[in-house]
């Protein structure tokens, strides 16, 4: 008897963040989950917050253009739940609540503005959903905080945020390596003690693009950013390479466009201060923050526990009603999956 796959679920989370604005459609299959669509725009809203306390108004019409795309997206797919969120950019502006109005007048969507608490809260029960295993301390950068957090390898413990996106740490006066060092290193002393930790589970395009940088210069034959970690030594070496670069050298980096490039100097100098501060030994990266933390809440009861995902694998195509039969297979050329699809029993060619 074949059992009953449980029931799907499209769900979709639009991240309005400091540096940039996504929107990312998910299936989800019991525990299995894919992403469907994803589709990011760097608009910068945060870029001008340190100089002037407001958002860009250059970020904002970038914004503005994504995100009437991503409600016409919306529309078209009617997902069953959906998080509109704003972080740091948006919290921390005098006119954040003035472009929540805008969006809402010109979109229909609602935005939430999460307090760092919940931001931090959210970037670590993403980690945790795709590590359940995970203990140390995570690290989500966004454009203009930093969002430290405990795990325990149970659950999530105290989180705080701290400004050291790159978008607080602009200066006017240009890029002085020794200068942001103190800077940043007096932001991460008074909190110091209470992350100290072997490992740190980074999340954040700013430290994704450290990663892609290590793999480039070591001819890593995979790319894949979840869960691939450096020591210390290594992070420290590439976080130290990319601080001493001139723009034009950073955008011939492996993995580096030209946008991120503006900022990745400021991410390595941040992940610098957290290794000497925190006393890490391990970085690993994490793909996965807070629209897939927000994504893993038990929604039928309150608790701090995240769900634990499965990525889904290629052959679960023929669970999402694929018209194709499923014919990934193991090195051995043995299929990976052999029974017949539920969906599809009886008809021909529909054997996994």
């Amino acid at each position: 008897m074949i059992e009953a796959l449980p029931p799907s679920r499209d769900i979709a989370a639009i991240d309005i963040g400091s540096n940039s604005v996504r929107l990312v459609l998910y299936r989800l299959e019991g525990r299995a989950i894919w992403t469907v669509f994803n589709e990011k725009v760097l608009a910068g809203l945060g870029r001008d917050l340190a100089a002037t306390g407001r958002l860009s108004p250059e970020g904002v019409t970038l914004a503005m253009t994504a995100l009437r795309r991503f409600a016409a997206v919306l529309e078209g797919v009617r997902p069953e739940r959906t998080l509109i969120a704003a972080t740091a950019a948006v919290r921390e502006a005098a006119d954040g609540p003035e472009f929540c109005e805008r969006v809402a007048a010109e979109t229909g969507l609602r935005i939430r503005v999460l307090s760092g608490e919940e931001e931090a809260k959210y970037a670590a029960m993403g980690v945790l959903a795709g590590a359940p295993d995970a203990h140390g301390v995570s690290a989500d950068m966004g454009g203009a905080s930093l969002e430290l957090t405990r795990l325990n390898g149970d659950g999530v413990e105290h989180g705080l945020t701290l400004p050291l996106g790159p978008f607080a740490l602009l200066d006017p006066t240009g890029f002085d390596a020794d200068r942001l060092r103190r800077t940043i290193d007096g932001r991460l002393k008074p909190v110091a003690r209470d992350f100290q930790s072997d490992t740190l589970y980074a999340v954040g395009g700013a430290w994704r693009t450290l990663a892609q940088v290590h793999m480039g210069l070591r001819d890593y034959p995979l790319r894949v950013v979840h869960q691939y970690a450096l020591s210390a030594e290594e992070a420290l070496e590439t976080a130290r390479l990319v601080a001493r670069q001139s723009r034009g050298g950073l955008e011939k980096l492996p993995g580096v466009s030209k946008k991120r490039a503006e900022t990745l100097p400021y991410a390595g100098l941040v992940l610098e201060g957290l290794i000497g501060r925190l006393g890490l030994k391990r970085i690993e990266i994490s793909a996965w923050g807070v629209r897939e933390g927000w994504c893993s809440r038990p929604w039928t009861r309150r608790s701090e526990t995240p769900i634990r995902f499965w990525r889904a694998p290629r052959p679960w195509a023929c669970a999402r009603g694929s018209p194709r039969p499923c014919r990934a297979r193991w090195r051995d050329g043995s299929p990976m999956l052999s029974r017949p699809c539920p969906r599809r029993s009886g008809r021909r060619g529909t054997t996994c």
